[in-house]
Order: structure tokens, then sequence, then C-alpha cells
């Protein structure tokens, strides 16, 4: 039952962790924004659409921000009540530090379980929606090729088509001759009674593929009854491209079927590595918000001086040997000395369990 100086702890560090988590998202989103601003001005993005891509950007920026915040918030928050004495007052009103540590604790759980809300249900989605609006406007943006009856159009570099007849309907065409230039000799030539444009291929029925010498002489042909034909992904609708899978655009239970589905095709052990640390990413990073309150509320009870800015710089020290610390687990797991869960939560272990020496250290 939460009572009053439960409270007063928690009001204690609201006001830090709000102020952190405004502070770490715009210092995570200063690069993107940047970039955002390029598109407006270099390639002409509406900025309708380049509102959509900093929408699509913030689930992904909050997730790491929010272990950040709390940490934050912890170390100014319990410097101010040390400062101020509050801490010594509390101890000697009978409270052990651990106990006036642990609403701290309830709101790192919190924003462990919050994080992993975000993670599993609104981050994959966020990024599957950016990358498939950023495809279609700005990597695959470009006038499609108009199909027309009785006329060349292009579909590809050096690719000429042509078709008698089309269905705008179906989008079947009719009577197909496609010219593909070669570097040496006279064009390739591809004629097939039907073709049709598909998942940035395409499909032609009932054909014949010609190829002529350097003095126009058809010197190899072949026929075919169905023939599929990679065509450059410039030239065809965006949203018919297929996406390629993306870890970062699963949840937890999508990546581990992905991932085993991936063993079972017989994928090199290095490569199932990689998923395998990005499997245990998703589950180490929202943990942090709870280790850094183990190490943050006892480090921010024995400063002598209050302030957000000193608060800033533990929290910046504190979060660079974190990530030193995850760079170097992953690499280390990459190489194969250590297996993908312990060199992803290698800080987790380490910090957290020096936040629990320092907890359990503090005078009663």
């Amino acid at each position: 039952m939460f009572k009053i100086v439960d409270r007063y702890i928690l009001e204690e560090l609201l006001q830090p962790f709000l102020f952190g988590l405004s502070f770490f998202v715009a210092i995570w989103l200063i690069d993107l924004l940047m970039e955002l601003i390029n598109l407006i001005f270099a390639k002409g993005v509406p900025l309708s659409v380049v509102g959509l891509f900093f929408i699509y950007s913030l689930p992904p920026t909050l997730v790491i921000s929010f272990p950040m915040a709390i940490l934050l918030g912890n170390l100014v928050a319990f410097g101010r009540l040390s400062s101020d004495s509050e801490i010594i007052a509390l101890k000697a009103g009978g409270y052990s530090f651990s106990r006036i540590a642990a609403p701290a604790v309830l709101a790192g759980l919190f924003m462990t379980g919050l994080t992993f809300l975000f993670n599993e249900k609104v981050v994959p989605r966020s990024n599957e929606k950016f990358s498939n609006l950023f495809r279609r406007e700005v990597t695959l943006k470009r006038p499609l090729p108009k199909v027309s009856e009785n006329r060349f159009f292009e579909i590809g570099p050096g690719r000429k088509f042509f078709a008698k007849k089309v269905d705008q309907k179906s989008k079947d065409m009719f009577g197909v001759i496609m010219y593909e230039g070669q570097a040496k000799n006279f064009p390739r030539v591809i004629e097939a009674e039907k073709a049709r444009l598909v998942d940035g291929q395409c499909r032609f029925w009932n054909g014949r593929i010609s190829d002529f010498t350097g003095e126009g002489e058809d010197y190899h042909y072949t026929y075919f009854q169905e023939m599929e034909y990679p065509i450059d992904t410039h030239y065809v609708n965006p949203d018919e491209v297929p996406d390629s899978k993306n870890p970062r655009k699963m949840n937890l239970s999508d990546l581990y079927y992905y991932i085993i589905d991936l063993k079972e095709k017989g994928i090199s052990e290095r490569a199932l590595n990689q998923n395998w640390i990005e499997f245990w990413t998703k589950t180490s990073i929202p943990f942090a918000s709870l280790v850094f309150v183990l190490i943050g509320a006892p480090l921010g009870s024995q400063t002598t001086r209050s302030g957000t800015g000193i608060g800033v710089g533990m929290s910046v020290v504190i979060i660079f040997i974190y990530y030193i610390l995850l760079a170097a687990g992953k690499a280390f797991a990459n190489g194969g000395y250590l297996s993908p869960f312990v060199g992803v939560w290698l800080p987790n272990f380490i910090i957290g369990g020096a936040g629990m020496i320092l907890i359990f250290k503090s005078k009663a």
C-alpha cells in the first residue's frame, strides 16, 4: 500500500523524468531533423509527408529515451533529497534506503513494461510504416511508365517495351516486344503473346528470346511458356515492390519464428547470431529502465549537491558506459566469444549488479 512518502518520492521523480525525456528525445532527433529538412529543400518532399516521417520516428526514439530519462530522474530527485538532508530524516524515521528507493524501483518496473509494450506493438509497425513511406515517396519516387497501345515506353535503363494491345483493368499486355540493350551486340529481343508488370518483375507468357551478333545475325534463341524477368523497381509501382524481412519490423514472437525458420533453412551460424542479438536486444533495452534505477538512486543520494546539470552530467557518463559495454558485448557475441544473450545483457548484469551493491551498502 502506497504511503505519503511513496507519493512524495514519485512526485520528485516526475519532473526531472519528463525533462530528461524531452532532452534525450531532442538529442536523438537532431540528426533526423537535419535529414528531414534536406528532404524538403533538396528533394521536394511535401511537408505533410515529412511530418509523417517525424511521427513514425518517435516510437523508436522513445524506447531508447525512456531508460535515459528515468536515470536522470533518479539522479536529480535523489540528489535533491540528499542535499536537503531529507534522506537522513527518512532514515531517522525508520526507513531503510532500500525502502526509500522502493517507489523508484516500481517506477522502473513500470517503464520496463511500457517499453516492452512499445517494442512489441508500436515500434515494429512504425518502423514498417516509415520504411514503406520512405521507399514510396523518396527512394522510388519517379514517374511510372505510361503503358499505351502501339507505342514504345521505357521500363528500365536500356529496356524499350512495345505492346499491340493493353487491358487497362488487368494491366495485361498482348503482342509484346521488349528490346534490351547489350554492351557489344545488338539488343536482346523478347517476344511474347502476353506480359504483365507485377512485384518488381515482368512476367511473360508464350514467347521467344533472341540474341544477335554484332553483325545483326540471330545466332541464339530460346522458346518459353512462362518466364519472369527482373525489372528495375524504379519503374514499377512502389506499393507493389515486395518488402524484405527486417528484424526491426517484427515483434519478439515473429522474430523468434523467423530465426527458427532461418535455422531450418541452414543459414550460417554468424547470420543466426546477428538475428539472435537483435532478439535479445529487444528484451535488454526495456530492462535498462530498472537497471538505471538501481544505479541512479544510490548514486544520486551520495551527491553533496543537487541540480539538473549535475544529474545530466552523471547520466551521460553512465549511459556512455552502458552503450560501450553493449557494443563490446555485441562484438564478442558476433565473434562467437559470448552467446548472444550474455553479450547483449552484459551491461545490464554489470551496471545492475553495481547498483544492487550500492543499495545494500547504504546505511540503514
